[in-house]
């Protein structure tokens, strides 16, 4: 099993009890996290057990499941998905009935609806939209937020959330916190339930993160061991509560547990001269060599400080087109920037550029910033239509589907012996001639319902996840800055290319790694953040973070044209002005 692993790696995988993996970039982090859930999965004899691996996001769990997949192992033991995830399918809603402020349905709030209620709130306090608060909160449920003047907006925030059954995804954290603080005896059955809980990027959690772990952790006769996987010069959400603890500090606030300490060095993934650019931004200061079998090739590394933003999508969409040609699959390209909003539009505009090449970008979509609603997991299996390549995909949709209506006591398909092989069966026989993607969606959730013999009325949570998916989905359809194809065709396109040209933010891209890296808005107030209190240190760790995802070509760009709010240009990111090297293009 543990074949192809080299004697690092293996000897992580093979450590008993509770382990804190240290691993730079293209160490192989992700393959030994694989491994160690393929290792551990055999020894679950019980059929409740389960291993949970949380990671930052949805994406670098797919992956974990595709590798156990490719390694001919049956990841239906394993759990994957963010924390965020974890919470709302274990904790929140199984336990919702034990919180007042949950038992009468909720509905989760996504970012883009927390981001405009913060900005509205913004415009009548009469603070600047750049102005950075966070609704972070601590374990007693105060706000993490240090600037005391901003908690009565704060304040105003969560009365408007409470007032609407809506929770957002720091108050998710908050209220699984409280349920295990409050019932320990969901800690213990969950500490029954997992065999094993490992944490990716583990430098990035945040304090209340390690505190719902701990409760789970930390019971009497603990079963659940932990592996930690990570690399602090890749922490990059300081500012948003990212804490790099040390073994120390986890040993003592997950009960006196005993932490092996672990790591991997040596590099798999970029060549040589990668590495030594993006060591301009290192602040440990081990070596990094490569040990790939590209190691000494010299890839491309450019830097264009001179380009306008208006002609910034024609001059990416060009190097996009000249590593197709070259041969480089779709997939292992990737368009980056620090903010999600400089990632939207320029999604929209390459995929006008460029109609023939598949994208997977986020914002193309309107319906990608609802996926913890339970509408959203239905679109999908609409949306996706059946094929052999997809069959295995969208069961696991389907029997997601089935265990989350089941959880509202929602009853369908009750002389059906195999739901989630009949949940299918009854979507796959649903069709609508509508040609608004919105509308055909509807027409087929309405079609559904019937044929499962559901009232949607019966059920207040269903249909609040309803109107909350519709709602955010047309305000996002009629926002003029995003420009999205309303046609079903278009949202079936977008929907399908998962594997296409990757375009999303710094954040986003973490743990995974590209042929092709083209990163843009490398901009003083992007990079770092106006707002960030250890600037200096930011910078260094997003540019880290950004360049160590190439594996042989990357492309900076600090474009020129865009201005702050007062008008006055924004400059490179410092360090890039500071960085002496020999690129093969600089202008």
């Amino acid at each position: 099993m543990l074949e192809g692993l080299n004697e690092e790696q293996r000897n992580a995988v093979l450590t008993e009890g509770h382990v804190l993996l240290t691993a730079c970039p293209g160490s192989g982090k992700t393959r030994v996290l694989a491994f160690k859930v393929a290792y551990e999965l055999p020894k679950i004899v019980d059929s409740k057990k389960r291993i949970v691996a949380l990671t930052f996001t949805n994406r670098a769990a797919e992956e974990i499941k595709k590798r156990l997949v490719r390694m001919d192992i049956d990841p239906s033991k394993l759990w994957a998905g963010t924390i965020h995830s974890f919470c709302l399918e274990w904790i929140l809603r199984p336990y919702a009935s034990y919180l007042d402020e949950l038992k009468n349905g909720f509905v989760v709030a996504d970012e883009y609806k927390s981001e405009e209620l913060i900005s509205i709130l913004k415009e009548e306090y009469g603070l600047k939209y750049w102005v950075r608060i966070t609704t972070r909160r601590l374990t007693d449920g105060s706000f993490a937020e240090p600037e005391l003047k901003y908690h009565p907006l704060l304040a105003e925030y969560d009365a408007i959330l409470k007032e609407n059954k809506l929770i957002d995804f720091d108050l998710m954290l908050f209220y699984a916190y409280r349920l295990l603080d409050r019932l320990p005896k969901i800690g213990q059955t969950l500490n029954n339930l997992f065999h094993l809980i490992c944490v990716d990027e583990y430098q990035d959690t945040q304090e209340l993160q390690y505190a719902i772990l701990s409760k789970i952790i930390s019971v009497p006769r603990s079963k659940t061991l932990l592996f930690l996987v990570g690399d602090k010069d890749q922490a990059i959400y300081g500012s948003l509560g990212g804490v790099a603890k040390t073994s120390e500090e986890i040993q003592a606030m997950f009960g006196g547990i005993k932490i092996v300490e672990k790591e991997l060095s040596g590099n798999y993934r970029s060549t040589q001269r990668v590495i030594d650019y993006y060591r301009n931004y290192q602040t440990a200061t081990i070596d990094i060599e490569s040990l790939c079998e590209h190691a000494k090739e010299s890839g491309v590394i450019t830097f264009n400080k001179s380009v306008h933003k208006d002609n910034l999508a024609e001059h990416v969409a060009v190097i996009i087109r000249e590593n197709i040609d070259a041969g480089i699959p779709e997939r292992e390209i990737c368009v980056l920037a620090p903010q999600w909003w400089l990632v939207i539009p320029m999604g929209r505009k390459l995929k006008a550029l460029l109609p023939s090449v598949n994208f997977d970008a986020i914002g193309l979509s309107p319906l990608l910033k609802n996926k913890e609603n339970i509408w959203f997991k239905v679109s999908r299996l609409f949306l996706v239509l059946p094929s052999p390549k997809m069959y295995l995909i969208r069961r696991r949709w389907a029997l997601e589907l089935a265990e989350e209506l089941d959880g509202l006591n929602v009853q369908i398909l009750q002389n059906v012996e195999n739901k989630t092989k009949g949940l299918l069966k009854v979507i796959n026989s649903i069709s609508s001639e509508e040609n608004d993607g919105l509308k055909y969606l509807e027409e087929c959730f309405r079609i559904l319902l019937q044929k499962l013999e559901v009232e949607l009325d019966t059920y207040p949570t269903l249909r609040l996840h309803w109107e909350y998916f519709f709602e955010s989905s047309r305000k996002r359809l009629e926002n003029p800055e995003f420009d999205y194809a309303k046609d079903i065709s278009s949202f079936r396109r977008l929907f399908s290319h998962n594997s296409g040209v990757v375009v999303n933010t710094c954040h986003g891209i973490k743990g995974e790694e590209f042929h092709t890296v083209i990163a843009f808005g490398l901009l003083q107030g992007y990079i770092p953040n106006w707002n960030e209190d250890d600037a200096e240190n930011a910078s260094r760790k997003l540019l880290y973070v950004i360049c160590s995802r190439s594996k042989k070509n990357l492309h900076l760009i600090s474009e020129t044209g865009r201005k702050t709010g007062g008008g006055r240009p924004y400059l490179m990111t410092g360090h890039l002005r500071k960085t002496e090297f020999q690129y093969d293009l600089l202008k």
